[in-house]
């Protein structure tokens, strides 16, 4: 197997609500959220975020993890099970219009692979999570 690192966060939206409950129930810090209709600071004020959104780094500290230490698998593994401690919270969410997803971006100088069981795909699913992935080929700075 070619060697490759990767960073996982956890992203949210929602059409109106403030993410801020969510991410508390979660025991997570969001690393950047804004709230629907508040003021977009880089274009002078002139437009408004459409949705709510926000997101917090699994990784620990938002640095990208080598396969070599955990497998991208094992990792995900471990935050579904931190998780599923949440359902519940995860799928009033989902019920009241939001969206919930890991996001993984996976860095790599060759070409890797690796395969998620569906188990794990499926126990992501159940808690309401999409599963994106963003590859970056070169290093990951």
């Amino acid at each position: 197997m070619n060697p490759y690192s990767y960073r996982v966060s956890l992203r949210a939206t929602h059409p109106s609500a403030d993410l801020a409950p969510l991410f508390q129930q979660l025991e997570l810090t969001p690393r950047r959220s804004w709230r629907a209709g508040q003021a977009k600071p880089l274009d002078g004020g002139q437009g408004v975020y459409r949705d709510s959104y926000g997101y917090a780094e699994l990784t620990p500290d938002g640095q990208p993890r080598e396969w070599s230490r955990e497998q991208i698998e094992d990792f995900l593994r471990a935050v579904h099970q931190r998780l599923s401690a949440h359902r519940d919270c995860l799928h009033a969410f989902a019920a009241q219009g939001g969206r919930c997803g890991l996001f993984v971006g996976l860095f790599g100088e060759e070409a890797f692979g690796f395969e998620l069981q569906p188990e794990l795909s499926a126990g992501l699913a159940e808690l309401k999570l999409t599963l994106s992935f963003d590859f970056h080929p070169g290093n990951d700075a």
